[in-house]
């Protein structure tokens, strides 16, 4: 069997449900296959959950657990990339069992153990770089040395001020991904056949507000109408590539986590010095002094001897009575009179695997409307002791960190002996296994993910 999965960063069930009735194209999957839900893992951040997808394992068994990843031995942040994936991916075990694979702008996926066609994504050194096999044919035809997958960040930094510009630029961007992909599609040849498009998440981080009516700073305008009419453009594109393959194609619609609306974003630093345990020094961090520090999106680690440079905390009893302490404290904070923190939970409970030990100590879970500060920021102390942001630039978010109830993703399958099912709900680290499973591959053991019996 063939199979070809649409990948739609961000793509949202909630939206698509309410706009059903006007995305034929998913109106058919609904009808006629499956269009259900994706739980990403957390945090549902886009290379945590694309890896998640491409690996079919929690973050604790592939290594990948945000964008920055601690250097051991050091109060460092690398920026992660998909050489740091530790287990093999799908189109790497596809290739393995000689399956003719092709990906295109597949974020944390590279070129690495796959024989076949790939058009690096997000986070790779190598984003947009074709393969000699086809960049000849790529230049010719379309008159470019590199696929533009998503956004620069000149465009993304001029979204305020020049939204309509911003909004012509991933049109644009769309268009072109969705025109060379397609002739690739009919070009090469191919088994297992997987493009993504971005455009649909920078959208929401932005402009979630003009869509969403319970969002305290809903403002209807010709932006809401530029949103749906996006969502429209996908579902064409959909349709096109529907049109491009045999009746015994299996295609799969996939978006790694949806959106949630953000209004607040909370600094938690702030609130880890209201009671002790972080440090200032001359208006900065004291990361040497501090007992615990959250880098951003929610994540929360200790100073621990013989793992940070300067370590003040023993890996004991000490290590986790100060866990203990800090999940209690935070769970009596409240804003406004409201609970901006869902959980807080320790990384022995969210992942297992033998890479949890790279992850955070401690993860806060915001509730919808919250989210962590991008930074490891801290601002100045207040005698209401009220630490927050008030006009954050995302109106719309998911990795805040953000339970991945509250940001499912899609998941839509259509194809040969794909019987009509309503309330799918998966586990995103299922998809993998299940492509396996239908290409008659053997699933390796060590996958989280089961098969999906999605056949009649």
């Amino acid at each position: 069997m063939k199979i070809l999965v649409l990948g739609f960063d961000g793509a949202s069930p909630k939206l698509i449900n309410e706009w059903i009735n006007e995305l034929p194209v998913l109106r058919a999957f609904k009808r006629q296959g499956i269009l259900g839900q994706t739980i990403p893992p957390v945090p549902a951040q886009t290379p945590v959950a694309w890896t998640t997808f491409m690996t079919g394992k929690n973050p604790g068994n592939h290594g990948i657990f945000s964008f920055a990843m601690r250097k051991n031995g050091t109060y460092e942040r690398k920026i992660i990339g998909p050489e740091m994936v530790k287990s093999r991916t799908l189109p790497q075990i596809l290739s393995g069992a000689g399956k003719r694979v092709a990906t295109i702008n597949v974020p944390m996926e590279d070129v690495e153990g796959v024989s076949g066609l790939v058009i690096p994504g997000f986070l790779s050194r190598s984003e947009g770089v074709p393969p000699n096999s086809v960049k000849e044919k790529i230049k010719r035809k379309f008159k470019i040395e590199k696929l533009q997958g998503d956004l620069g960040t000149e465009t993304l930094d001029r979204v305020e001020a020049d939204p309509d510009l911003f909004f012509d630029k991933v049109n644009e961007i769309t268009d072109e991904m969705a025109e060379i992909c397609l002739y690739l599609l009919r070009q090469e040849e191919w088994d297992f056949f997987m493009p993504v498009f971005m455009g649909l998440d920078r959208i929401q981080h932005f402009f979630w507000k003009c869509i969403d009516p319970t969002h305290p700073r809903h403002e209807e305008n010709k932006h809401s109408k530029s949103v749906k009419d996006f969502y429209i453009r996908v579902d064409e594109i959909v349709g096109d590539f529907l049109e491009s393959v045999d009746e015994d194609t299996l295609v799969m619609i996939v978006s790694d986590h949806g959106f949630c609306p953000v209004h607040t974003e909370v600094i938690v630093n702030n609130y880890l010095e209201e009671q002790g345990f972080l440090k200032i020094k001359s208006e900065k961090i004291d990361l040497e002094k501090s007992k615990a520090i959250s880098y951003g999106y929610g994540d929360i680690w200790l100073n621990v001897k013989g793992r940070e440079l300067e370590g003040i905390i023993d890996s004991g009893e000490e290590y986790e009575r100060t866990r203990n302490e800090i999940v209690e404290y935070l769970k009596t904070i409240t804003i406004d009179g409201k609970e901006p923190f869902k959980d807080i939970r320790k990384r022995e409970e969210l992942w297992w695997g033998p890479y949890v030990d790279e992850a955070p100590d401690l993860t806060i879970i915001f509730n919808v409307g919250f989210q962590a500060a991008r930074r490891p920021e801290i601002t100045n102390k207040n005698i209401l002791k009220r630490y927050v942001n008030d006009n954050p630039r995302w109106s719309g978010g998911h990795d805040g960190t953000h339970d991945p109830a509250d940001v499912p993703g899609i998941l839509g399958v259509l194809g040969p002996g794909i019987r009509n099912r309503e309330g799918v709900k998966v586990h995103l680290w299922d998809v993998a296994p299940t492509v396996l499973d239908l290409m008659g591959i053997t699933v390796p053991v060590d996958m989280d993910g089961k098969p999906l019996k999605l056949e009649e």
